[in-house]
């Protein structure tokens, strides 16, 4: 009969292979060989918490404790099976107790600050980033996460996004080029281009511009891979259709330097990234250059990285001017983004304020987005039209005190509770959709805006109303807007954002026209247009590959 270490190690065999229910029996097996071993009840969370069986963890992470109270990684991943369970303030009690037991690290920090993102508090989580940041400067993982944090936060411009992405570069992606194989330098021949993009190869909001672009992509022109990180089990339609269109090679579990060295077998010509700073991020394996053309693409800001070279933008998301806000070198293109749903999606319903119950506006962004001086416009917009109500929809409004932290700001400004509809994340698309059968007009949130959020109310024959920003995720529903010829919605200032929306919301047959023609409108736009869009991605990449080859 095994002992305890015997069982622990066929288990921990069975895990870096992925064999994660085997691995569960295993650690199950090792946890009653050895009932008073802390160690064995917080391994077996730990496979259950990576297989994403975060109610399963709890018992085993609740009995480690038990065992051996200052037991930090138990209490870090105690708050992160309570954060997935959405138990956000006994999740933050975790936490901080992982903290406290171990004040220097900066695991508990960035764990923290993911908490509070989670809970609608952005500025908290920055400020929980940048301790981790501070504590564990090698870490590039709460490195990201803080340049993501500080896109939600008020008052933070492009200029301050790119600073923060370059003191990433310099602290964790300033490697050396990897030696590449000599390739053709003919400027005109067929290019061999890989998509980077970490787990966005399935039902992913990423996907929706992704897998247009690769399905419409021209062959002779250009031949593509995808390199995935998706695990098998999370593999869906959309992954098939990814592997249908595309050759699929899987990086998952590699190492970046490792994912490097396959991408770099794989004779790319040009790498292009399309996940960012985002979990699963790959930027540090495009840190070792391997391909000799990279590239920045689906926008989100600067990558700060001197090892990628290009940036794709157009006139709307990158005016004249921002190039000051990039390292990249700018390839503009007509509109440098595409959208096609990844299912079906359902029937324009009736307009809800036909009913003459009072229009509905709404937003079913995260509710990080929603700084004060965006909830301040709507609550603006709320006063200044009354009968109105507002439905918001999130993860976070699950949790009764976030919610009543809405609420209460709402009610500074005089907007009472009733005229709220908060409401819980839906787990399908299809219910996600639905909300929109009871919204007229849907409010862009600033500073950091909709993308497939506004093109999904647009879908559903929902107009937006959107405040053009200055840095590029606050021009997504600007651009959007300008395309499919509701250049009016899109404004320059709170001011101008408010009166639209009350302006808008008045005029019931302009809104029941827009309710059964805007998705028609969108279809025939080049927003949708996913050839079009291939075709202009095209063009961009053999710029680039011209000029890498002038340059050789």
């Amino acid at each position: 009969m095994p002992d305890w270490s015997e069982a622990a190690a066929a288990a921990e065999a069975h895990q870096r292979a992925g064999r994660h229910a085997e691995a569960t029996i295993g650690f199950r097996e090792a946890a009653r060989l050895a009932p008073s071993r802390a160690e064995g009840h917080f391994r077996l969370a730990h496979v259950l918490l990576s297989a994403g069986d975060a109610t399963g963890a709890l018992p085993a992470l609740q009995r480690t404790l038990a065992l051996t109270p200052s037991f930090t990684g138990a209490w870090n991943n105690l708050g992160l099976a309570l954060s997935a369970r959405s138990r956000l303030p006994p999740a933050a009690i975790a936490l901080k107790r992982a903290i406290a037991t171990h004040p220097l690290g900066g695991e508990g920090w960035n764990n923290l600050g993911n908490l509070l993102m989670q809970a609608a508090d952005p500025e908290g989580a920055v400020a929980c980033y940048r301790r981790s940041v501070e504590r564990d400067p090698s870490d590039p993982v709460a490195h990201a996460n803080l340049i993501n944090g500080i896109r939600l936060v008020d008052g933070v411009g492009p200029e301050d996004e790119l600073a923060e992405c370059r003191r990433f570069a310099e602290r964790h992606a300033t490697l050396p080029a990897m030696p590449l194989p000599e390739r053709s330098r003919d400027p005109d021949r067929r290019l061999k281009v890989g998509y980077v993009g970490g787990d966005s190869f399935r039902f992913h909001t990423a996907a929706m511009s992704i897998l247009p672009l690769v399905e419409s992509h021209d062959p002779s022109a250009v031949e593509v891979v995808c390199f995935s990180d998706v695990p098998p089990r999370a593999e869906d339609e959309v992954t098939a259709r990814f592997r249908a269109a595309t050759r699929f090679v899987s990086t998952l579990g590699l190492t970046d330097a490792a994912a490097a060295e396959v991408i770099a077998a794989e004779g790319i010509d040009i790498a292009v990234d399309v996940i960012g700073y985002p979990r699963g991020s790959r930027l540090l394996a495009l840190a070792r250059r391997p391909a000799p053309v990279q590239a920045n693409l689906l926008l989100m800001g600067s990558f700060g990285m001197e090892a990628v070279g290009w940036a794709i933008g157009d006139s709307l998301l990158t005016p004249p001017g921002s190039e000051r806000h990039f390292t990249e070198r700018l390839a503009r293109i007509d509109l440098a983004f595409a959208y096609a749903p990844l299912g079906p999606v359902p029937e324009i319903s009736a307009l809800p304020a036909a009913g003459g119950r009072g229009v509905t506006f709404g937003s079913l962004n995260q509710p990080s987005k929603l700084s004060p001086r965006c909830l301040a416009a709507w609550a603006h917009i709320l006063t200044g039209l009354p009968g109105s109500r507002l439905l918001l929809k999130g993860r976070a409004f699950g949790d009764a005190t976030i919610a009543g932290r809405v609420r209460a700001a709402f009610a500074s400004h005089g907007v009472e509770a009733r005229r709220l509809d908060l409401r819980a994340w839906t787990m399908t698309q299809a219910s996600h959709l639905d909300s929109y059968r009871k919204i007229d007009i849907a409010l862009d949130p600033f500073p950091y805006g909709g993308v497939i959020t506004t093109c999904e109310a647009m879908s559903m024959g929902v107009p937006v109303v959107s405040l053009e920003g200055e840095r590029i995720l606050g021009r997504y529903g600007s651009a959007f807007l300008r395309t499919v010829d509701l250049a009016d919605l899109a404004t320059k200032d709170e001011d101008a954002y408010v009166e639209a929306a009350i302006g808008l919301a008045k005029d019931i047959g302009r809104l029941s026209r827009l309710r059964q023609g805007l998705r028609a409108r969108m279809t025939a736009s080049r927003l949708c247009d996913a050839a079009a869009f291939a075709r202009g991605v095209e063009s961009a990449y053999r710029r680039m590959w011209r000029d890498w080859c002038q340059a050789s």
